[in-house]
């Protein structure tokens, strides 16, 4: 910041040099304007394919952390699990709006509807769910190899969310959760790949019966 305010100066004044020896003035040129927020999240819609490691960790998890993979094109998702010794592979195939769950290790394979509250969350979310109104830009960093704007959201109760969005693709690459009132959680986005994704990567297990979890749930209504 020193160094270029010196730089700013010394331009200044050289330019008042050449004016008083009758020479043209030399301009200093304008600083390149700052995307906004809602520019930045618009490079990460409408991906032609999306997939990526992530590493969360919780204050009240005692240490242990959980690690996963994703992949979405179009309307299809797939999200690989592993906390501890458990895999779960979460399927979702949105064109017929319904959510696969696969336990590898039990060989169960169950399905249900997909709403709200189990459609699983991405790294664009900020750009589909929030108003990039609400963000705060902190500043600009090198993360990991790449440039990333660092903005803060502040939520109701109280809950503080630092994201590292890159500058390249709109996405974050890493997410701190912190609050009064909430355990610390980071979530971090690895190995981010944008490009086609073969259908075969959303399939099913072969073999695996299913069950189908919205009817157990009925038979259990009217048995009760």
């Amino acid at each position: 910041m020193i160094n270029r305010l010196i730089a700013s100066v010394l331009l200044v004044i050289a330019s008042f040099a050449l004016a008083a020896c009758g020479g043209e003035a030399i301009q200093p040129t304008k600083p390149a304007k700052q995307e906004s927020v809602a520019e930045l999240f618009a490079k990460s819609k409408n991906l032609s394919g999306l997939s990526y490691d992530y590493v969360m960790s919780n204050a009240d998890m005692k240490g242990m952390v959980v690690k996963g993979k994703f992949w979405s094109m179009g309307k299809k998702s797939k999200v690989e699990t592993t906390a501890g010794d458990q895999k779960v592979i979460t399927i979702v195939d949105g064109d017929a709006n319904t959510v696969y769950n696969y336990i590898p290790e039990q060989k169960m394979l169950a399905k249900m509807p997909m709403d709200a509250s189990n459609a699983p969350g991405t790294p664009d979310r900020y750009s589909k769910e929030t108003d990039p109104a609400k963000f705060k830009v902190l500043e600009t960093v090198d993360y990991e190899g790449v440039k990333c704007r660092v903005l803060l959201l502040e939520e109701p109760q109280g809950v503080r969310q630092k994201i590292w969005v890159r500058e390249d693709l709109g996405l974050p690459i890493r997410v701190e959760v912190s609050g009064d009132k909430v355990d610390r959680q980071v979530v971090e986005f690895k190995n981010i790949k944008v490009g086609p994704i073969p259908d075969s990567e959303f399939a099913l297990p072969q073999g695996v019966p299913v069950t189908d979890l919205k009817e157990v749930m009925k038979n259990m209504r009217q048995k009760s």
